[in-house]
């Protein structure tokens, strides 16, 4: 079988390498570069990491599957053969608007996809790409081939291939992808998927929308999305609500979006009149009350669509895909639906999950019937950068750090004795996980029973978060912990997804439970994780609580950690008080200094 590299850019730039049909390495740019959310540009380092991890180069790989959206100028030429003047001068139109990126790092092809769409031409937007000229420059074979996929499309390949499910529904929503699109309803049955709903509307999108507000309230878009989700349990809905359902709400025949602001000069002008009408309607209000509405209004068109398509098509099953279903709470009320048995969430689901979508895409186009035959549950996003034991040694000695290298078990006795005793941990072992959650092999740990860390270790990791810390539990307690565990319990493996907390457990585990009374578990098995799930044991043996707190390797603004040199600086800058790295224990650093 073929080896294929899978790109994606965007917001969130990844790459991912499948052999033989079986993805073995991904790997999000921003880890590489540690440039948080790095994207828009093609991720050469993620590239060449998962190539590596892969134990392959370049001149290796024999397919390449990408969306329209991450070639510098360098590489396309802007006018080849138009069609006629109006496609010369479009295409034209979309060069000036790129003009300024910084590098010339431009996405070309997303945008003379869209010209092309407006001109009713069927020419491909590949068609302007000088593929010989990318290769042969980027270090590929001149024999390699290229795969352009749609970016809705790649959310949904993911989606439904990992989900394991013989048939299912499968959505996907975002702020925009190719064609001015933002969401996609499929079903996926006999291996293939099929389209029957779309949204693009202009003005509509349910991304944007709470990309909108997450601005409006101070915060960053496309990075800060998580903390009006928590801001949101604070408030009041009420005196927003009506507002904000002009904004964003269920169109009339209850399977798409609607607004009051569809039209407008320009693709563009109804996102920009109901983002001004937004920011009038929220003066005098508080940011908790704005974020209450909006999540209110966007839960509630969402869930309406999901649960009207799952009756349109009679399925059970329902997979979903994009930024939009990072919002763990809107997840939790899919789940809780009648007409829904089984939830999942692709785990990588912002834009840095299209890589390993473009690569089944491809796949499939080159070994029909793909999809179908090699579906299944998935089991580990543990699929990224796996330091050496000589790697983890040379970074301790080279900062002169005083470490013992120990049987594992008895890191594992140091880390729950550890945390027993209120301290941090910093944990840090095997392959990185791939997507925006730590997992547990680039955690931080510490026990949930302090009501006050979230004031402390927020302090010391420099973040203003909203939502408490999430639980890493042990697979076989959730139904003790939890209400209504079922349809979303393979999602809560890789923590997608909120469920209301039993209430004799609130005040056992005050550190993990948010206002609301939800928390956002991660379900460790045994057999999927043994190491982590091992110290979680331990610790509950110790303190007869069956999970620990967990948050993700890394201080505000910063990506999580990735390799060694990154584990250690955090205990150097005293984020941590003790590192387990590998079967490495290195103890606090009130006497420890870099060199």
């Amino acid at each position: 079988m073929s080896i294929v590299l899978g790109m994606a850019a965007s917001h969130d730039s990844s790459a991912c390498v499948f052999r033989d049909g079986k993805l073995v390495a991904a790997v999000s740019e921003e880890r590489i570069s540690r440039i948080k959310c790095d994207g828009g540009r093609m991720p050469r380092g993620a590239i060449d990491e998962c190539l590596r991890i892969a134990g392959l180069t370049r001149k290796d790989v024999d397919h390449i599957a990408s969306n329209y959206d991450h070639f510098s100028d360098r590489y396309t030429n802007r006018v080849h053969n138009p069609v006629h003047k109006r496609l010369e001068r479009a295409v034209s139109n979309s060069v000036k608007k790129l003009r300024g990126v910084e590098n010339q790092r431009q996405v070309f092809l997303r945008h003379v996809q869209n010209d092309l769409r407006h001109l009713g031409s069927d020419r491909k937007p590949e068609e302007f790409l000088v593929v010989s000229e990318f290769l042969s420059e980027e270090g590929f074979r001149p024999d390699c081939q290229m795969h352009f996929v749609d970016h809705h499309l790649s959310h949904a390949a993911g989606a439904a291939f990992y989900a394991g499910f013989d048939e299912c529904a499968v959505i996907t929503m975002d702020g925009e992808g190719d064609l001015d699109i933002y969401y996609t309803a499929s079903t996926f049955k006999d291996g293939r998927l099929q389209c029957l709903h779309v949204g693009d509307t202009p003005g509509c999108s349910p991304g944007y929308f709470y990309m909108d507000i997450t601005e409006q309230l101070g915060f960053r878009p496309l990075r800060h999305e998580g903390k009006v989700l928590g801001l949101a349990a604070y408030g009041d809905a009420k005196p927003l609500y009506d507002k904000f359902k002009q904004c964003l709400r269920l169109s009339g025949d209850g399977l798409n979006f609607d607004c009051d602001f569809k039209n407008g000069k320009g693709p563009e002008g109804g996102l920009k009149r109901r983002s001004a009408f937004m920011k009038e309607a929220i003066v005098g209000h508080s940011r908790e009350n704005v974020a209450a509405a909006a999540q209110a209004v966007f839960e509630e068109a969402i869930v309406a669509i999901c649960r009207n398509f799952l009756r349109q098509t009679g399925m059970k099953h329902l997979s979903v895909n994009g930024g939009v279903f990072a919002n763990v709470k809107l997840n939790q009320r899919i789940a809780a639906l009648p007409e829904c048995e089984q939830l999942f969430v692709f785990p990588g689901m912002s834009d840095t999950g299209n890589s390993v979508g473009s690569a089944i895409l491809a796949l499939d186009k080159l070994e029909p019937g793909f999809m179908g035959r090699n579906k299944h549950v998935l089991e580990t996003v543990y699929w990224g950068t796996d330091p050496t034991r000589d790697e983890i040694k040379a970074e301790l000695d080279r900062r002169g750090l005083k470490y013992e290298e120990l049987p594992f078990e008895q890191v594992v006795e140091k880390s729950a004795q550890a945390m027993h005793k209120s301290q941090v941990v910093g944990w840090f072992q095997g392959p990185m996980e791939f997507g925006p959650r730590a997992l547990g092999n680039r955690s931080m740990v510490a026990a949930p029973t302090d009501r006050s860390i979230n004031t402390w270790l927020n302090e010391r990791l420099e973040r203003t978060e909203f939502m408490p810390f999430a639980p890493s539990v042990l697979a076989e307690a959730a139904d003790e912990l939890f209400e209504g565990v079922e349809p979303g319990r393979h999602a809560a493996e890789f923590m997608t997804i909120t469920y209301d907390v039993k209430k004799d457990w609130h005040e056992r585990i005050p550190a993990v439970v948010h206002v609301d009374g939800t928390a956002r578990p991660q379900l460790v098995r045994r057999d999927r994780n043994p190491k982590y799930w091992q110290l979680i044991d331990r610790y509950r043996q110790l303190s007869g609580i069956p999970l620990v707190l967990n948050t993700s390797f890394n201080v505000h603004e910063e990506p999580i950690v990735c390799g060694p040199h990154e584990a250690a600086q955090a205990l150097v800058d005293r984020r941590i008080d003790h590192l387990a790295i590998g079967n490495f224990w290195v103890d606090g650093p009130s006497n420890q200094k870099a060199n």
